[in-house]
Order: C-alpha cells, then structure tokens, then sequence
C-alpha cells in the first residue's frame, strides 16, 4: 500500500514538473518552437518517464489529471451547472487564469490542438447527454450530432475569440451566453 501511495506522488509530482516546464516555455519561446527534449530538461526527468506518461507534448498540454477530471466528471443531471454535461464555468474560468499562456499559444499548431480537443470534449458531452433522451429515426440521431457538433463549435470558438481579445468580458457574462447557446440546442 505505501509504494503504491509513493508511486503515486511520484507520478503526480513528474506530471506536474512536465506540465510546469511546457508552461514556462511556452511564456518564453512559443509553443511550436519547444521541444519534448527542452520540456524533459527544464522539468529534470528522462526521455523514457516523459514517454511513460505522454506520447506527445500535445498529450502533455491537455493531460493534466485535475484539468481533465473537472471536464469529464460532472454530475449528469444538473443541467443548471454544468447545461449538457459540460462544465462551462471551468473551461471559462480556468482560460481567465491562464489567460498569459493561451495568448503566448495564439497562432501555433497547440492552439488549433487545443481548440479541436475542447470542441470533441463539448460535442461528446452534448451527445451523451442527449443519448438519456428517446429518438424515433436515424436522421434525428445524425441532426443530434449535427447540433451537438454546432453547439460544441459555437461554444469553442467563443472561448477561443475571448482568449483572443484579452479575455475582458466578464467571466460571468461569458458563462451566461454560453449557457444560453446550449439552451437553443
């Protein structure tokens, strides 16, 4: 029990050095310009650890363990809070927080990777939210994905634009209209 506990902090304490290292030079050079090599260097771990946790420093930018549980694991019918399964306050808010290192990712291949990530992770959600609901056809399930693709998107590019502009509408007011996008879907 104690070397898995110890495994554990270890892989928590390597996963959060990898991540802090993409971030910074991130800030420093642009995402496009670093390495896996620079990333395992700055972080102080082996080629081999960073490939045990990661295939790719595009795993690493959206792998980290609390970002993807406060994404994924939310309760399913508080439609309220998280409208479609989807946790639209975390996404804005965790944005506000790293509003430096979004800006710093403008333009390069991370943010096109990051924007297809949080579009699939919306249109997933949408769908499996819609998936507790009945439908008669064939072609009501292809328009659930057409609209839960649509909502996903809209919502996406949103998030993205604001990110863009210096993210100076208020949190608050970004959730709101979010929230009223997922209502016409």
């Amino acid at each position: 029990m104690k070397q898995i506990q110890l495994d554990d902090r270890r892989t928590q304490k390597t996963k959060k050095n990898l991540a802090d290292a993409l971030k910074e030079l991130i800030l420093e050079k642009g995402y496009d310009a670093v390495t896996v090599q620079e990333i395992i260097d700055r972080a102080n771990v082996g080629r081999s650890t960073f490939y045990n946790h990661y295939e790719s420093k595009e795993q690493l930018l959206v792998g980290n363990i609390n970002f993807q549980e406060a994404l994924i694991n939310v309760p399913v019918n508080d439609d309220e809070n998280y409208p479609m399964g989807i946790n639209i306050a975390y996404l804005f808010n965790h944005l506000k927080e790293h509003v430096h290192s979004g800006k710093a990712m403008m333009g390069s291949r991370g943010i096109d990777f990051l924007f297809n990530y949080f579009a699939d992770l919306c249109a997933m959600r949408i769908l499996e939210y819609h998936k507790r609901q009945p439908v008669n056809t064939g072609s009501g399930q292809q328009m659930i994905r057409y609209q839960a693709e649509a909502a996903a998107g809209g919502i996406t590019r949103m998030l993205f634009k604001w990110l863009e502009d210096g993210a100076v509408v208020p949190v608050n007011e970004m959730i709101a209209l979010a929230k009223r996008i997922l209502e016409l879907h």
